[in-house]
C-alpha cells in the first residue's frame, strides 16, 4: 500500500450544526468554519493499512470521540465508514473499515469526529491506494468459501437460520472483514465448525472477532478437531484486526468454541485457516 500523507482525517459523526451561538470566541487554531485541527487530539499520526477491496484507519485520540471516515475516489468522497464498536460510544483507539473499494485505485479520506463537549474537530486530506487484486502474493485462505470451506455447524445465529441472513455464520468465510457472524445471545458458548475441502495439517490460524463496544467480543477459543483433539486457547487483545496464530494440528472440520468472552451476541467477522492439504 502506498499512503500519501496529504490526508485529511476528520474525526466524528457530528455536523457544524453542533457549534452554536453559545459557542465561546474562536481561538487563532480554530477555522473560520468553527472547526478545530485534527492534530490538537492526535497522540500520533494515522496509519492506514490497505487490501485490494478494504482498509482500515488507525487513530488515536486524546480525549474520547465519535468518529467516522468519508473516502471516496474524488474530492466529494460519497462514502463514509465508522468504527464496528460505536455502540460503546466515544472512545479513543479509532479503527474505521473502509469497504466495497476498487483494487489498484487512488483513494481521498478524511476523519471527522465530534468530542464529548460538542466540539468539532477535523484535518488535512489523506490518500491511499489499494493493493492490485490479487497482487498479495501468498498461500491460501483454505477456511474461504472461495477455496471450498463451507460450514458444517454453528451455536446459533442472529436473525434466524438461512445463510442469506445478514448475521449468517458464512459471513465469517466469506472474506469480506465488513461483514459479521453473529450468534443469538450465546455469549461464552458459541461456537462455529467449518468444514475444509480436505484434511489438512494446519500450520496457521487467524481469527477477528466481532464486538458491539462492551458485549459481543471473544476474548480467548480454542479449536477442536474431528478427533476430539483440542487446540488453544488463544487470546484475542482486541476487535481492531485478525490475529494469527502458528499451529500444528491436522483435520478437516474444525470447531472453534468461544472461552471468555464479553457476553452477548458474541462472534466472528473473519476466520482464516493455512496449511498443508493432505
Amino acid at each position: 500500500m502506498r499512503v500519501s500523507y496529504r490526508v485529511r482525517v476528520l474525526i466524528g459523526l457530528a455536523s457544524l450544526g453542533l457549534m452554536g451561538a453559545c459557542a465561546p470566541p474562536l481561538s487563532p487554531s480554530v477555522k473560520s468554519d468553527g472547526v478545530r485541527p485534527i492534530d490538537e487530539i492526535l497522540v500520533e499520526a494515522p496509519r492506514i493499512e490497505a487490501g485490494a477491496r478494504s482498509a482500515t484507519v488507525y487513530v488515536t485520540t486524546r480525549i474520547p470521540v465519535a468518529c467516522a471516515v468519508v473516502y471516496g475516489t474524488t474530492h466529494e468522497y460519497g462514502s463514509i465508514a465508522t468504527d464496528a464498536d460505536m455502540a460503546g460510544g466515544a472512545h479513543a483507539e479509532h479503527h474505521p473499515l473502509l469497504v466495497e473499494l476498487e483494487p489498484d485505485t487512488l483513494y481521498y479520506l478524511r476523519l471527522q469526529g465530534v468530542g464529548p463537549d460538542g466540539t468539532l474537530y477535523r484535518s488535512e486530506e489523506y490518500t491511499l491506494r489499494t493493493q492490485p487484486a490479487g497482487g498479495a502474493s501468498g498461500p491460501p485462505n483454505l477456511a474461504s468459501a472461495a477455496a471450498g470451506a463451507r460450514i458444517s455447524g454453528v451455536s446459533s445465529q442472529y436473525g434466524g437460520e438461512g445463510a442469506d441472513n445478514a448475521f449468517a455464520a458464512e459471513r465469517a468465510i466469506d472474506g469480506d472483514p465488513a461483514t459479521q457472524w453473529s450468534s443469538n445471545g450465546d455469549g461464552d458458548e458459541a461456537w462455529i465448525e467449518i468444514e475444509l475441502p480436505s484434511q489438512t495439517q494446519v500450520t496457521r490460524v487467524g481469527f477477528r472477532t466481532r464486538t458491539m463496544g462492551s458485549t459481543a467480543q471473544i476474548l480467548s477459543f480454542r479449536i477442536v478437531t474431528d478427533q476430539g483433539e483440542e487446540i488453544g486457547p488463544f487470546d484475542l487483545p482486541d476487535a481492531d484486526q485478525i490475529y494469527y496464530f502458528d499451529t500444528d494440528f491436522s483435520g478437516r472440520r474444525l470447531r472453534f468454541e468461544a472461552v471468555e468472552t464479553s457476553g452477548g451476541n458474541t462472534g466472528a467477522a473473519e476466520i482464516e485457516v493455512y496449511g498443508e492439504p493432505r
